[in-house]
């Protein structure tokens, strides 16, 4: 028969095991992804096709126990706040070229379109092709963001080709502000036609001389389990998507 001292001695053991048990299991999980948080970046395009909130849908589904925590920010900052540690994944403009510590892959093409002061000539038409814009004033994204990038505006416009730009904007909420106050023209990807503005309307490019691209980006020695199922999910959803 045990004692008091006995009985609380055996307590406290079963309690130490099934804390140890329950120690193990979590790590067990959180080596195979199924635990955890992911810090994610995107650009609105990336939400505005769906294509976020579809991943994430499905991701939770499979991986309830794995936090999924989201910032919108452009291009060039979600690459540093990866190299820095602050992102896990980018969703952001396809670059030329990704900075060292970073890689990442296409996820989504779409086209371009043109947002148009609503009293403009030119929106009467239902298409516009890069010719009929030739002399037209243009609000451009930031110099900043188009370092490295494929700006927009290499849409209609050949490389050395000239085009007059009347101002830029740092977001595509300015840029679409400034066209609705008739500052200009401005190049935009499809998707971002969702955006609303009064005093805007927007037109279908025909024969744009490049698409849209949207890219995911990550580091190249990325060991987080959650992280890389993420990854592996995209990856598998784009090979799905870019078959015949």
């Amino acid at each position: 028969m045990l004692t008091q001292t006995g009985r609380r001695f055996l307590e406290e053991a079963r309690a130490t095991l099934r804390q140890a048990e329950n120690a193990e299991l979590v790590g067990k999980r959180a080596a195979r992804g199924d635990i955890g948080s992911i810090a994610i970046g995107y650009i609105l395009s990336a939400s505005c096709i769906g294509l976020l909130p579809e991943l994430i849908e499905t991701f939770h589904k499979e991986n309830p126990g794995v936090s999924l925590q989201l910032s919108r920010m452009e291009t060039f900052p979600q690459l540093k706040a990866v190299i820095d540690g602050v992102l896990d994944i980018a969703f952001i403009r396809a670059p030329q070229r990704y900075p060292a510590e970073l890689t990442g892959f296409v996820v989504d093409r779409h086209p371009y379109c043109v947002a148009i002061p609503a009293d403009h000539h030119l929106a009467k038409r239902k298409h516009i092709s890069p010719t009929a814009l030739a002399n037209e004033p243009f609000v451009a994204g930031s110099l900043e963001m188009e370092v490295g990038f494929w700006g927009n505006l290499s849409a209609v416009s050949k490389p050395g080709q000239t085009l007059h730009i009347a101002e830029r904007a740092p977001d595509i909420f300015s840029l679409l502000t400034l066209v609705a106050a008739g500052v200009g023209l401005g190049i935009i990807s499809a998707p971002m036609q969702k955006v609303a503005i009064p005093g805007v309307v927007y037109r279908k490019l025909s024969g744009a001389l490049q698409e849209a691209e949207i890219a995911v980006a990550y580091r190249k020695s990325e060991s987080a389990p959650a992280v890389k199922s993420f990854i592996q999910r995209l990856r598998a959803r784009t090979r799905a998507h870019t078959r015949p």
